[in-house]
């Protein structure tokens, strides 16, 4: 570990880099070869685990909902249906808790840190877990709820965060990435534990389900005390020296004269304004005033809203309902499918993460939104096949692959873009409040797409599914002409971009050597957000 004195001599020489200097120290950093097995990048994973685990979090609650809700004893107890308003409510009510805390995700990220946004995000998990788990009635359940949502709304802004800035920058791309892929790890917790629970003929079927959610809350409400502040946080809390010794720790194997540390700590310097909107908690016109933050902002909503309504949602919360419409009736068959499906969207997504730095954003995104639309139109036609002969077991079989399909694809173009994409097109001073904003639109979008999935479900049934097919194009031609390509492109370069009067245009005109060795990144080093030196 870097001791204070070098790490202050470090900052001290930063002011006395020239431009030729500052060139050199670019090249170093972008010819350097990287080892990702060193001690210090362990240190680095570990940290990132603990942000990862706010990621589980999210996952859980989905595949739990989803298989608590195909449970008699769950049903009985509480009066519900497997379909219907009442069950709309019951997942809605999650999404409608994270509204409010918008208001307050922002501010906290800004002036106390994504450490302690996790921490409080994770402390109200917590109080609304001993809350829901234990309920008597129908409003004390979806108090639980609520508190969970609201709770849950703190993790989902200060993690990002965190894995977006303090990743190294050799691999960010796949460690943003990643951070999102860790949803289905929750997902494929709840879902096994909830077919296993599934065999207890009491209330304590779905009660266990439930307390177990206290787990990863925990450990993130005490493994926030044992990792630094993200760096780039610290500098904008002029703590410049407590960054370095950050970066010289975790990302130049303890030396803060390597030159990924240097291009940082400068780069940093020079972008993070001491009078940034981020100084003041209620200042959110950054977000939209002038073109370059009104395109960006399109891009963050956009991809917060279709991130949501692309039918993900609908296979998270209602896939044994799905199922049902496909005639397959046993209790334990759905919950047992219920858990096959998490697995094998964490593969793609997995994958989807490693690709994101080597096929483009633009192509996942688009390509795979393509192929959901055509899964949903054959889920369609199989499920209506499977309904009016309940003998039909290759339209039922068919159904089932293409949902699991729909969850692979989506999961590999989507999921770990879904928060990397949003952080990428934000700056530094913008990025806390702006993913707040990305995170009411998609609590806005969740609460109308689960409320209404469930009377949809059951006046309509199949039928409800050619909402997405046709939606999901519009998805398409919306990201055609407004979601620029991000791959290999640092913060100033984007800035070009999001300026230009045709920002997609602009992305895809292909850059000379020169123009990477000359445009070096606010957020920390040559090609650093997109996970390249």
């Amino acid at each position: 570990m870097a001791d204070e004195k070098s790490v202050t001599t470090a900052t001290e020489q930063l002011e006395a880099v020239g431009e030729t200097q500052e060139a050199r120290v670019a090249h170093d950093a972008l010819t350097t070869k990287y080892n990702p097995w060193t001690v210090s990048m362990f240190r680095l994973y570990g940290c990132l685990v603990v942000a990862y685990l706010c990621g589980c979090l999210n996952g859980y609650d989905g595949s739990l909902m989803g298989g608590i809700n195909a449970m008699t004893t769950y049903q009985d107890y509480f009066h519900m249906k497997s379909a219907g308003s009442s069950t709309g409510l019951v997942f809605a009510i999650y999404n409608i808790g994270s509204i409010p805390a918008v208001f307050f995700t922002g501010p906290v990220n800004d002036y106390w840190g994504r450490r302690m946004g996790m921490f409080i995000g994770a402390l109200i998990i917590i109080g609304g877990t001993c809350i829901q788990s234990p309920s008597v009635n129908r409003g004390m359940f979806l108090a639980g709820r609520f508190i969970l949502g609201f709770g849950v709304s703190f993790c989902c802004v200060s993690a990002p965060c965190y894995v977006s800035e303090m990743a190294h920058p050799a691999w960010r791309g796949t460690l943003t990435g990643l951070y999102n892929c860790t949803w289905y790890i929750g997902s494929i917790l709840a879902s096994w534990v909830v077919y296993a629970c599934a065999r207890l003929d009491n209330s304590s079927s779905f009660r266990i389900p439930i307390w177990c959610q206290l787990i990863s809350s925990v450990l993130v409400a005490i493994g926030v005390w044992f990792i630094p502040e993200s760096p780039r946080w610290l500098m904008a809390q002029d703590r410049a020296e407590d960054a370095a010794e950050v970066l010289a720790r975790y990302h130049g194997e303890g030396d803060p004269n390597h030159p990924i540390v240097l291009l940082q700590m400068k780069e940093m310097r020079r972008s993070i304004a001491t009078d940034a909107s981020d100084k003041a908690w209620w200042d959110y016109r950054e977000l939209y005033t002038g073109h370059s933050a009104r395109r960006r902002l399109i891009c963050a909503i956009g991809m917060a809203c279709f991130g949501q309504l692309s039918g993900n949602s609908v296979t998270s919360y209602y896939l044994p309902v799905m199922l049902e419409n496909a005639g397959i009736t046993s209790e334990n068959k759905k919950l047992l499918l219920n858990g096959i499906y998490p697995p094998l969207s964490f593969l793609g997504a997995i994958l989807g993460a490693r690709m994101t730095d080597v096929i483009g954003r633009r192509p996942l995104l688009i390509y795979s939104l393509l192929f959901c639309s055509v899964a949903f139109a054959i889920i369609t036609g199989t499920s209506k096949l499977a309904t009016d002969d309940p003998t039909n077991t290759s339209a039922a079989n068919t159904t089932i692959a293409f949902i699991y399909l729909f969850g692979i694809i989506f999961s590999f173009g989507w999921t770990p873009l879904q928060s990397m994409y949003i952080a990428e097109t934000l700056t530094t001073t913008t990025r806390a409040k702006g993913t707040a904003v990305g995170n009411l639109a998609s609590s806005i979008s969740s609460t109308v797409i689960q409320y209404s999935s469930g009377p949809a479900f059951e006046n309509i049934q199949y039928y409800f599914y050619l909402v997405f097919v046709f939606w999901d194009l519009v998805e398409i031609v919306v990201m055609w002409f407004y979601f620029p390509e991000t791959k290999d492109r640092t913060l100033e370069e984007l800035e070009e971009v999001f300026s230009d009067p045709h920002p997609v245009k602009r992305s895809l005109v292909k850059r000379d050597a020169g123009t990477v060795l000359n445009t070096m990144q606010v957020e920390g080093g040559v090609k650093e957000e997109e996970g390249q030196v």
